[in-house]
């Protein structure tokens, strides 16, 4: 959904519930493939009503995402996954960084929105 066609509380109540689905679904499921369709499904849900460029932002975030969790996790050794099945890393993983850069600038967007009108 876009920021632009909610309200600033509604669209921060669907991502907190979305959230918390995942959540759930992580610690009560513990599988691969629902995590990964859970992402995958959120993701397209996020991109059916996007801003221009944000098909761009979303590739730019998978793609650093993918880089960074199985780049550092071949140097540092930091983390590692119990259910890793791309490269050392769980699936949904790069969906859920592609999703994060698209809400980051949602959620900036509408913070700079608000400052704006309540400058004014």
């Amino acid at each position: 959904m876009s920021s632009k066609m909610i309200r600033p509380g509604t669209y921060a109540v669907l991502l907190l519930l979305s959230w918390i689905v995942f959540f759930l679904f992580q610690v009560f499921v513990k599988l691969e493939a629902p995590l990964t369709v859970l992402a995958i499904a959120f993701s397209a849900l996020l991109l059916l009503r996007r801003e221009h460029g944000e098909i761009w932002l979303y590739g730019v975030g998978f793609g650093m995402g993918l880089i960074i969790e199985v780049g550092l996790g071949q140097i540092a050794r930091t983390q590692t996954f119990t259910h890793a099945s791309l490269f050392g890393v769980p699936c949904w993983l790069p969906f859920i960084w592609g999703y994060g850069f698209v809400i980051m600038r949602r959620v900036g967007n509408i913070i700079v929105d608000w400052a704006k009108r309540r400058a004014v």
